[in-house]
């Protein structure tokens, strides 16, 4: 058995298989986070060739009115949990992962070689339920840097967060993509908040060990004009609660994600922006965030 440690926004988990499985070609993303830190991970993820069946109670079944989104059915079983996942809604199940009761330890049975798809659901899933007592959050966003601060642009799918990215990327100097489906943003002990790259990008291959504060986080919503608004705080958290990661079935990691997303909407600024796909857009919403 090989195994490999990595680290994202400075927690360090492991991933193991054999040393010849092929599946270590398939993960060149994590390569700039790999990490050879003398340390105890946070959590474990062991790859195996199946998983015993054994009674399991369904909690959630992952069903979605959006046909491209991936499909995780929820199980409670005897030792933990197990998640059923395939990568849109209507496709054959490609990943099963036993869960242990504190999520620290998992192993995943792959169904087939030609995607990472079960790889990279299993460790975002285990680092988001791993990591959400722990000030930090995995959302689903796109991260510009531009000045050496982050805006983070929110939204639901098909909203136009890529494309209002690309504005930035095309039309304003300096601007960087940092991560373009999956970042992961940070509350230190002094309060601020930094925004961190992350193996997982979607269909954006941007895998970045990089990071910088954020400076603001933006929901970005279709309109003919382009106006940017600030949010009240209610509206900031329940822009953020929709777009992070984890089980809130679980009450100690949903009271973790609350203190974080409280701690998060205290320290940045909140914005709606209605926009269209252009310059002016992107122009507007830098000029509008440059606090």
């Amino acid at each position: 058995m090989k195994t490999q440690k990595y680290i994202v926004a400075g927690h360090v988990f492991e991933l193991g298989m054999e040393g010849n499985d092929p599946k270590w070609d398939l993960l060149a993303n994590y390569l700039p986070f790999s990490t050879s830190c003398d340390c105890d991970p946070l959590f474990s993820l062991q790859l195996v060739e199946d998983l015993p069946e054994e009674g399991l109670e369904l909690l959630l079944a992952g069903d979605s009115e959006d046909g491209d989104m991936p499909r995780l059915a929820i199980y409670r079983s005897a030792a933990g949990y197990r998640i059923d996942m395939s990568p849109t809604q209507s496709a054959p199940v490609c990943g099963h992962l036993a869960l242990s009761e504190d999520f620290s330890f998992g192993k995943l049975a792959v169904a087939g070689r030609g995607s990472r798809f079960p790889i990279d659901n299993a460790l975002m899933l285990m680092y988001a339920f791993r990591t959400a007592g722990l000030h930090t959050l995995e959302l689903h966003a796109s991260v510009v840097v531009r000045d050496g601060l982050a805006r983070m642009f929110l939204g639901v799918s098909g909203a136009g967060k890529s494309t209002h990215s690309r504005m930035w990327l095309e039309n304003l100097p300096g601007s960087e993509l940092l991560n373009d489906d999956n970042p992961v943003v940070r509350i230190h002990p002094d309060g601020s908040a930094r925004v961190y790259g992350t193996p997982w990008s979607g269909k954006t291959p941007c895998y970045r060990n990089e990071d910088a504060p954020l400076a603001a986080f933006v929901s970005i919503r279709k309109a003919p004009f382009n106006k940017l608004s600030r949010q009240s705080i209610v509206e900031a958290y329940s822009s953020i609660y929709t777009s992070c990661s984890g089980f809130r079935a679980d009450e100690g990691m949903a009271d973790g994600i609350h203190s974080t997303i409280e701690a998060l909407v205290t320290a940045v600024p909140g914005f709606v922006l209605d926009c269209l796909p252009d310059a002016d857009a992107a122009s507007v919403c830098c000029k509008g965030t440059g606090i």
